[in-house]
């Protein structure tokens, strides 16, 4: 420092120094806080409008669903009508029981299957399960197409694949997440 500043500084009360220095923190503080938590609200504000158009296209299809003597005159009108609703979330077992049975027709073996713990997310239910599974890079390709042609609110996490000891067969670790809005029961 100057010797100007120093001196000046000396001169000053301590309870003055005290109170520059606290607001020098607190402006550090308040510019790292601000510059940390952007991208998450930022994140979190995107989500917030997501959960909001998936419930009000929910409310919306509940709304235009046909009166039960209408959809007894027109069978043809309540099937489009069901399958404008939302997608129903499976249960963890019968999601295992689906992939396991979309593994066997694209000839993936799957050796193991678990479900993972649950959460509550912005307004979504998560509910991981992780399954490992080894096949060709053809069939795992068919197979993933499938699980998410298959299950709409189902994601995939996490994907690692590696190849097998046997020449043209992969390892493949597969983390799903079922998303659902519904209230935990």
């Amino acid at each position: 420092m100057k010797p100007g500043i120093r001196a000046a500084l000396a001169a000053l009360p301590a309870r003055q120094l005290n109170l520059m220095a606290i607001g020098a923190v607190l402006i550090a503080l308040a510019l790292a806080w601000s510059v940390g938590l952007r991208a998450p609200l930022a994140a979190h504000a995107k989500q917030r409008k997501a959960l909001a158009a998936l419930e009000a296209r929910a409310a919306t299809a509940r709304t235009n669903a046909p009166a039960p003597a209408a959809a007894a005159a027109a069978p043809a009108s309540a099937a489009s009508a069901a399958s404008a609703k939302p997608p129903v979330a499976p249960a963890p077992l019968a999601l295992i029981a689906a992939v396991s049975r979309s593994a066997a027709d694209a000839g993936v073996t799957v050796s193991a299957a678990a479900q993972g713990p649950r959460q509550q997310v912005a307004g979504l239910r998560l509910h991981t399960l992780d399954i490992s599974a080894d096949g060709s890079y053809g069939a795992i390709l068919a197979w993933l197409a499938d699980i998410e042609a298959s299950q709409p609110t189902v994601g995939i996490v996490q994907l690692t694949l590696a190849p097998d000891d046997a020449g043209d067969r992969r390892r493949i670790s597969l983390q799903l997440a079922i998303y659902d809005t519904e209230t935990t029961p």
